[in-house]
This record gives structure tokens, sequence and C-alpha cells, in this order.
């Protein structure tokens, strides 16, 4: 007995590794194996997938691989159709696919083209490259050589019973078809059925009959099912409420093995991408970015939204419009008035900015004498006018004038106040005139008894 501390390793005369245990005792580790190359022609699967060569693919000790031609008939196999991984080596004869008199113009010089046809039922080939075929069906099998040259035969392998083989009737394919048929074919008709040529050169096809089903495939309240057919060959397609996607295949086949030819879709819930602003000065509110969700922007003060300032997510998972954008705001510049200007006019202003309208000697400003550039690119009042105006009429002796100001438009009314124990002398009114004049003189605050 060979002992040896633990996970301690060496390689035994077969090539496999050997670890120690825990109890020192050495226990088998075999190597996994490899597919360098596939031959031309030639298709590889490893539970019902299709393969390609690559040096990280690993298939572990005992897995099987399967191999068949692109066209099981139209080329012929050479080798195993099965491989077993054997610690780090396939067990069997790689396969290879050669060419037949299909490629050759139906010479002497190749194996015989095979073709077939399922009259009635249901056939498919399998991934070793074997025809399966449903009980019951009519399977018509050609092998294609110039009748010119000679009569083929035919020879099978099942003990089952005999099968008819001759020229195929039809004119155009009596001088090169030479027919074998299978009606309503039994599971005990499985086997190898192989055409010989008068050359020696031959081509066979393996016929499986036997009953497939999948195993039915159900919604689960989002994913829509359309067909319930689940026997070899049939297919079922599948598709999604409005607002979901299909993620998977939109059809499945039902294969040979009895499995579906992939796992069922599934719905999912159809997103918009994230939106992410790279301008800081957008701004973005709120965002959904599920089916009929929204987004909402705005933009930092002193700019303006140029764009949709609501987009929605829609059925594609794009969103409606593309992403607004902010311009900077600005308010054009003005005019100075008639017998006035303006202080800080240039051609244009930000947002917050304002200005100041005064007016000539002589004249009053009418409307409002300061602006602000507002959010909405205006200005928040509109020019004002100078218009003639008169001087401040004076204050009289014990009393004033209301309203006070340096100088008042024309029309204006202006309000003579006397203090306690005076009264005023003449009109208390005074009313500057087109002349820009005032009505009266200033009048005098006199003692009330006197």
């Amino acid at each position: 007995m060979l002992l040896a501390p633990y996970a301690q390793r060496i390689v035994g005369q077969d090539e496999s590794i050997l670890t120690a245990t825990y109890s020192g005792r050495f226990q088998s580790m075999f190597r996994p194996c490899h597919v360098h190359n596939i031959p031309k022609h030639t298709v590889i699967t490893y539970k019902d997938r299709q393969i390609t060569p690559s040096p990280e693919l690993e298939f572990p000790h005992e897995s099987v691989i399967s191999g068949r031609c692109e066209e099981p008939g139209r080329f012929k196999l050479l080798g195993d159709s099965r491989l077993t991984c054997n610690n780090a080596k396939w067990k069997g004869r790689f396969p290879v696919c050669i060419h037949t008199n299909h490629f050759t113009n139906y010479s002497d010089d190749a194996p015989p083209a095979l073709e077939w046809s399922v009259a009635g039922g249901q056939g498919m080939l399998d991934v070793a490259g074997s025809l399966v075929l449903l009980p019951g069906s009519i399977l018509h099998l050609d092998c294609l050589y110039p009748r010119l040259h000679g009569n083929p035969t035919w020879a099978w392998t099942s003990s089952y019973r005999q099968y008819p083989t001759g020229w195929a009737i039809s004119r155009l394919e009596r001088e090169l078809r030479y027919r074998l048929s299978l009606y309503y074919a039994k599971p005990d008709d499985s086997g190898t059925f192989t055409c010989s040529a008068p050359t020696g050169h031959d081509n066979y096809l393996h016929i499986l009959v036997k009953g497939v089903s999948c195993p039915p495939i159900a919604g689960d309240g989002v994913l829509e099912v359309h067909g319930d057919s689940v026997g070899l060959g049939t297919s079922i397609t599948f598709s999604c409420p409005l607002g979901y996607y299909l993620n998977g295949a939109g059809q499945l086949t039902c294969l040979p093995s009895g499995e579906w030819s992939s796992a069922p879709p599934r719905c999912l819930v159809v997103q918009c991408p994230v939106l992410a602003p790279d301008d800081p000065r957008l701004q973005l509110e709120e965002s959904n970015t599920t089916y009929t969700g929204s987004a909402k922007f705005s933009c930092v003060p002193g700019f303006k939204l140029v764009g949709h300032r609501v987009i929605h997510c829609t059925a594609n998972g794009t969103w409606s419009h593309d992403l607004p954008v902010c311009k900077e705001v600005l308010c054009r510049g003005v005019r100075s008035p008639d017998h006035g200007r303006v202080t800080g006019a240039t051609a244009t202003r930000k947002v917050g900015e304002a200005i100041t309208y005064t007016c000539d000697a002589g004249y009053v400003v009418r409307g409002h004498s300061l602006a602000f550039c507002t959010q909405e690119g205006s200005w928040s009042h509109p020019p004002p006018q100078c218009v003639e105006s008169c001087a401040h009429p004076g204050e009289p002796q014990h009393g004033h004038v209301s309203p006070r100001r340096p100088r008042y438009h024309i029309g204006a009314t202006v309000l003579v106040t006397c203090r306690p124990g005076y009264r005023p002398a003449g009109p208390d009114r005074l009313t500057c005139l087109h002349t820009r004049r005032w009505s009266a003189p200033i009048t005098r605050c006199v003692p009330s008894f006197g």
C-alpha cells in the first residue's frame, strides 16, 4: 500500500494524477479533454450544443461529445460519431467528413450521396447525425448514382423486414435516384442503411424510430406561449405584452433528444437607459426608466430649456425625445428714451442685471426708472418716457408740499399742508401745467387766528 502526506501528487503509468487524501492514501484525479481543432465540414456537439475549438474549453473525464457532418448524406462520416473523454484522451476515432459524388459531378471516385424525405410523419437529425423518425412515418431514402453506370445496392442492419428498393418512378428522378422506401416506420426498423455503388464506394445513414416528445411549457402570467404541440420537430413561439421584452429565444423546437432547442425565454420589463446629463446646467428633476415612465428637466437660474421638458420611456426601450439643452437667457439692449438716457444698457444683459433710466433737465421719468432682466428673457418693466415737468414749487414756511419730488410731470398735483395753528392763505392744490409752470404760486401758511 502506498502512503504519502496529504495533498502530495504523483503521476501514474497511465498518466493519471494521484493525490493523497487525509488518510494518506492516493486517489485518482482524472484530467479533462480538449478539442484543439475540428475537421472541415464536421460538426461537434456537447450536450446538444455545437462547440468551437478553444484552449479554455474543457470536457470532464467520461463526458461524451458527438460528431456528424454538416449535411449528413451529402458528406460521408469517417470515424466515430460519439467520443468519450478518458483522462485527457478521446476514446475513439475522431470523426472526419469527406465529399460524396454530389460535389464531384457524380463521378465514380467518390462515395454516393444520400438524400431523404419524409412523406408522412416527422423526421429530424440528432446531434450524432442519425435520422430520428416518429413511429408511423413514411421515409424515402435516395442513393444518388448515375443509372448509366450501373445499379447500386441497399443493405440494412435491421432484420425486422425487407424494404422495397429500385429506381425512382418520376421521369426527372429515375436516372439518378436509387430509392429505398420505409413505410409506416416502427421502432424495429431502427438501424443503419447503407448504399453501395458498383465501384465499391458506399455511404450510410443511421435511422432511429422512436416516439419523441418534449415537456409542456406554460406561461407565467406574463409570458405568452403560442402553440401546444410538443412532438418531435414541432415548434412553439413566445411573445410578451406591451411594456415587456423577450429575453431569450422567440421560438423553440422539440429536438430528437426530447428537449427543447433552448431554455424558455422570460418577459422582462422594458427599461430605458439611465439618464446622466453631461451639462451641469441641466437638472434632472425626476426620472422613471420603466415603460411609460417619464423624466423631467429644468435649468439652473439664468438659463432656459430648449427642447422637451418631459420625455417618456417608450415600449421599445428608448426615450421619446433627445435630452433638452440649457441656453443662457439674455435680454436685449434697449434704446434711450427721447430726452433721456439708459445706464448699463449694453448689447445684451444677463438674468438679474439691471438698467437705469434718467431724463434730461426739465424732464421727468413717466414709468419705472429701474428694470431687471428676467428669467423669461424680457425686462421687468417697459421703457419709460421722459416727459416735460415742473420743478419743485418750494416749501411754504410753517408747512410742506406732498408728494415731495425733485420734478413733477405735466398734470401732476401737489397738496400744500400747514402745521397746526396755521392755514393756507390761498389754494392748497397746485397743478403742473403744459407750460411747465404751476397753476399758482406756492401758498403761504398764515396763523389760523389773526
